[in-house]
């Protein structure tokens, strides 16, 4: 049987013995592409393309800075909150349902995605953690995945441009702006690097994640509105007052965390950073109001850390542990609380004793020696009234008829050194009476001068005091061992 073969030019078979690429490697380059390869090495101004975050706003572009998928969870529900309670009233039931399911989505909401996801400070069951993602999504603050790792981000990167909701940015912009446009990929890749594994990749979460908006409908609009139907046979009250009105208060007081407690209160614990503490906005943000505290010890069950500190959560938590349904329940330990109000106390002190009057820098005093002193002390009498106490040339002559002890005693230490009747041979001196004299001097005894800079520590208020007034060092804020001035490479806590 003959076999047909089949003839080949001898451009075929040139052609046959160059490497070829396979066809499922083969992709078809559009000329646009390749016109991209031919400036991807080109850095100049006009052809790197900004991110829009990084763009002005213009007539063409401005629906690409904004985040679409939270407008309709930060503006359309309030609007639609808004219009449902000009239309449907508000009835007693309506306002206790409303009410109920506002504090249960608060709980919720702070406990699991606050305390629990975001910053580990318990643990508890499966079943708990459903329950934390089902409430959570009918917050209508977004996702548990997506609000803890902005939240963590926030913790580590505060008050810089890497934060989500800087105040630095504005009131309006930390409340709820940060929400509603499309971030900077410095702050995209902040709550990137924030969402570490144990968010990633607990199952709980990402469940959540993937169907977050059905969820939030659900959670957050039907159900409320069965409720209200079911128990007060009022459908519509349940829809506008359980539903939309409650998810418009949960979301403003979350949101005032981020804002209010940024701007309002004190700092008892630091003020390198802008977190406060207020009372009154613990009862505005449901029990979140001690945020300078919770700063500090992001990883305390505990944001109210005083008992009768407003904080429901921090009950709710402690309710839960004595049942056994939450575990590992992490509060900080009382002495690490109290050196840190200490330290911040120190640092207040600091400041407002930089602003007194301490009398002239000692270091920046003329020297005299002892009889220079004498001659200066004979020649100036009787219009000055020069006196030595301790090293210190002062002039007390405008105090000279002040003094409550008389004239004559002051007069008889002119021109001489009278440390030891200003100590007690004469008159032991109160404290105001040396603050007041450290005002009256102007030049140091030469030969003095370790006695001298003993008081130039204790006094000078551009050198703060080492150590207390029983001899123990006194550590403060921002001098610990472990202090640098160039931030480590690694990553810090969250």
């Amino acid at each position: 049987m003959d076999i047909p073969t089949a003839k080949y030019s001898e451009e075929d078979m040139k052609a046959a013995l160059q490497p070829t690429e396979p066809e499922f490697f083969k992709v078809k380059v559009s000329k646009k592409k390749k016109n991209r390869r031919k400036v991807k090495h080109d850095t100049t101004a006009s052809t790197i393309r900004r991110h829009i975050s990084e763009s002005k706003w213009t007539i063409s572009n401005w629906y690409r800075h904004i985040h679409w998928k939270n407008v309709v969870l930060v503006v359309i529900v309030p609007l639609l909150a808004l219009l449902g309670s000009l239309t449907v009233p508000l009835t007693r039931t309506g306002f206790y349902w409303m009410g109920f399911n506002y504090i249960i989505t608060c709980t919720f909401v702070i406990m699991g995605y606050h305390r629990y996801w975001a910053h580990r400070s318990f643990q508890t069951t499966k079943e708990m953690s459903f329950l934390f993602a089902m409430v959570g999504a009918s917050a209508g603050v977004g996702s548990a995945k997506w609000w803890c790792a902005s939240h963590r981000a926030h913790h580590r990167f505060c008050d810089t441009e890497r934060d989500p909701h800087n105040i630095r940015k504005g009131f309006w912009y930390s409340h709820f702006g940060w929400m509603l446009l499309i971030h900077h990929p410095k702050v995209q890749a902040a709550i990137k690097e924030s969402e570490s594994e144990d968010i990633s990749s607990d199952p709980v979460i990402l469940w959540q994640y993937e169907n977050y908006f059905q969820m939030f409908l659900v959670t957050g609009i039907l159900i409320p509105a069965i409720i209200g139907w079911w128990l007060f046979q009022d459908f519509a009250g349940g829809l506008v007052y359980g539903g939309l009105v409650k998810i418009f208060l949960v979301q403003n007081t979350i949101f005032s965390v981020n804002s209010l407690c940024h701007c309002c209160g004190s700092q008892p614990f630091d003020d390198a950073k802008s977190s406060r503490n207020s009372i009154l906005l613990s009862l505005i943000t449901f029990g979140e109001g001690q945020h300078n505290f919770h700063h500090e010890f992001p990883s305390d069950c505990r944001n109210g850390v005083e008992w009768y500190d407003f904080d429901p959560v921090k009950w709710v938590i402690f309710t839960l542990n004595a049942l056994g349904v939450i575990y590992n329940v992490h509060a900080a330990p009382t002495t690490a609380i109290n050196q840190l109000r200490v330290q911040q106390a120190q640092r207040i002190l600091d400041k407002e004793r930089s602003q007194l009057n301490w009398g002239i820098r000692i270091d920046k005093l003329p020297t005299l020696t002892s009889a220079e002193f004498s001659k200066l002390a004979k020649e100036s009498q009787p219009q000055r009234a020069l006196v030595v106490i301790s090293g210190i040339v002062h002039d007390v002559t405008p105090f000279l008829h002040d003094h409550p002890g008389g004239v004559a005693l002051i007069k008889s230490s002119i021109g001489k050194d009278a440390t030891n009747a200003f100590n007690g041979a004469v008159y032991s001196h109160s404290n105001a009476a040396r603050n007041l004299l450290a005002t009256m001097r102007i030049a140091v005894i030469l030969g003095s001068e370790q006695e001298v800079w003993k008081q130039q520590q204790k006094e000078n208020k551009d050198v703060p005091l080492k150590n207390d007034s029983e001899g123990k060092k006194i550590v403060r804020s921002g001098e610990q061992i472990t202090m640098t001035k160039t931030p480590s490479t690694t990553a810090g806590a969250a």
